[in-house]
């Protein structure tokens, strides 16, 4: 033995373990704090689990959860508060379009993806109105629903391609709801209760004709081919109730 003493370690190693584990924990948080928080609500499971395998490989989004109702996801977005919400347009129950319209007004703060095999203007339109930031339809590239979930948490707003050139044009267009006068709201309002023409000249004290007269521009203006047809649109667009 030559006498000599083990070397020491540095005092900072005493406390290593634990200060490395600390750090470690740290440094995990933070990059969950930099990553996209998604919701995934949709009525089937294939395409959930679908979305999950696909987000879960990014290293900048993590799935918090799953709903197949607009009900469910009402509920986890106040429980979960996701940055982003992946809605399905058509689904059992409130839908997609009226569960974005809740929960933009209930949490706006968090945006909303609809994600849809519905390549619709009308329901474009719909999602757009209900305060949804983005429209993807479901046979896009993985790709291009990352970049729209990526743009959207940018603060811009995302429309499918395919969708956007007609979109573009309408856009210049006098939406529906700019164009009807609030006494031809009313009229269509008491069409949707029910009232026959005559009712209605009778409740608003005109005559016949001229609420023929409303109702033939009504129909002009939504573009509709009958009244039936007109009041569906007057509420989708939320024209009346």
């Amino acid at each position: 033995m030559s006498g000599r003493h083990p070397a020491r370690q540095p005092a900072a190693a005493a406390g290593g373990g634990p200060t490395a584990m600390t750090t470690g924990a740290g440094a995990q948080q933070a990059v969950e704090a930099r990553r996209i928080s998604l919701l995934v609500v949709d009525d089937h499971a294939i395409v959930r689990e679908g979305l999950r395998r696909v987000l879960s490989q990014l290293d900048d989004m993590v799935v918090v959860g799953e709903a197949s109702t607009g009900e469910a996801a009402l509920e986890l977005v106040a429980r979960r508060r996701p940055e982003v919400v992946l809605m399905d347009a058509r689904m059992p129950g409130i839908g997609g379009v009226v569960a974005a319209k809740r929960i933009v007004a209930e949490h706006p703060d968090v945006r909303v993806i609809m994600f849809t095999a519905h390549a619709e203007q009308d329901l474009l339109w719909e999602a757009l109105d209900a305060g949804a930031q983005g429209f993807v339809l479901k046979d896009s590239e993985s790709a291009a629903l990352v970049g729209a979930i990526r743009q959207v948490v940018a603060g811009d707003p995302y429309v499918d391609p395919r969708l956007a050139p007609d979109f573009l044009r309408q856009l210049s267009k006098p939406r529906p709801g700019s164009i009807l006068s609030a006494r031809e709201r009313e009229i269509l309002q008491m069409l949707a209760d029910g009232y026959s023409n005559r009712e209605v000249s009778e409740r608003l004290v005109v005559s016949v004709e001229t609420v023929k007269t409303h109702v033939k521009h009504i129909l002009a203006k939504l573009e509709a081919e009958h009244r039936t047809q007109a009041v569906a649109i007057g509420i989708r667009q939320s024209l009346i109730h």
